[in-house]
């Protein structure tokens, strides 16, 4: 019998047929449902509403690639949590505040935040991912590729900046972010060629930023714009510092490879002008960044 693999294969959308395969793809939906269940015995969640919302956020799947290596990277005891939460068990909505919800104030302690600030965020966290409305509830986001406590962590971190923002003063961002920049200098040939080529730099600095994987993006805008620091940002991504670091140096680096590259393919320079060019690209880099995502 492959009854867990037929209703899995519906709504996943797979097309597998071998019965090699079948049996395969059922022994691991049944080992991903034991852990389920072992994990959290008490809450009553119905086999085929967990199968269905696991198939809902399969991987893609390619005829001939290792059924048991897509389905590995999977968390069934998050999934079963955050499926359960969506159907609005009492049992899981509890396990949900217990293990989740209930950490938020320390997730949120290196920001100093009043307590009842951290209360009206983690309410707002709460409504968010729980509260179904005319759209099903925001946990249904999940998709069981991360942990489910590093995904809620990033979720609140990313609702009392939110908050944060909309309190401040318009600007106020802007005006902290200029602080914290070092100064571009005073290079006479340097500011020239910025200003004749204010409009270029601007637009392949723009294109170098949206062609960046969202990581990268995300990870700007926390440095640039919330004022994260790299010990921060790795234990909102469960990192060492270390890694963070290189994860920002690698995003700015992109930006600035892609910009030199844009302006270069676009800019009839002498090899003279060019090399002023990226004089400014250099100065001017991180500022530009931290406008362009603060304006953004």
């Amino acid at each position: 019998m492959v009854v867990f693999a037929r209703t899995f294969l519906t709504h996943a959308g797979w097309q597998v047929e071998q019965a090699q395969q079948l049996e395969g793809l059922e022994a691991q939906l049944r080992l991903l449902w034991a852990e389920g269940t072992a994990r959290w015995p008490d809450i009553p969640l119905s086999t085929e509403t967990f199968i269905v919302y696991l198939a809902e956020r399969s991987p893609p799947w390619a005829p001939g690639e290792d059924l048991q290596r897509v389905l590995a990277p999977l968390h069934p005891g998050d999934l079963y949590l955050a499926c359960a939460c969506a159907q609005g068990l009492p049992a899981a909505l509890a396990a949900f505040e217990r293990h989740h919800m209930a950490s938020i104030p320390a997730t949120l302690a290196h920001m100093k935040l009043a307590e009842s600030t951290v209360d009206d965020i983690r309410q707002r966290v709460r409504e968010r991912l729980l509260v179904r409305t005319e759209a099903p509830p925001r946990i249904t986001e999940y998709s069981g590729r991360g942990l489910l406590s590093n995904w809620v962590r990033v979720v609140a971190v990313r609702t009392a900046l939110s908050q944060l923002r909309t309190a401040r003063e318009e600007g106020s961002v802007s005006d902290a972010i200029l602080d914290l920049m070092p100064s571009p200098g005073d290079d006479p040939e340097v500011e020239a060629i910025q200003r004749r080529y204010q409009v270029e730099f601007r637009q392949a600095m723009e294109e170098a930023f949206a062609a960046l994987p969202s990581k990268h993006r995300y990870l700007l805008r926390l440095h640039f714009v919330d004022r994260l620091s790299t010990s921060k940002i790795g234990a909102l991504f469960n990192v060492n510092q270390s890694t963070a670091s290189r994860w920002l140096q690698s995003a700015q680096q992109d930006v600035h490879d892609e910009t030199r590259r844009i302006l270069k393919e676009r800019l009839d320079l002498s090899s003279q002008e060019f090399t002023s060019l990226l004089r400014a690209v250099e100065s001017q880099l991180n500022l530009s960044i931290s406008r362009l995502l603060t304006e953004g």
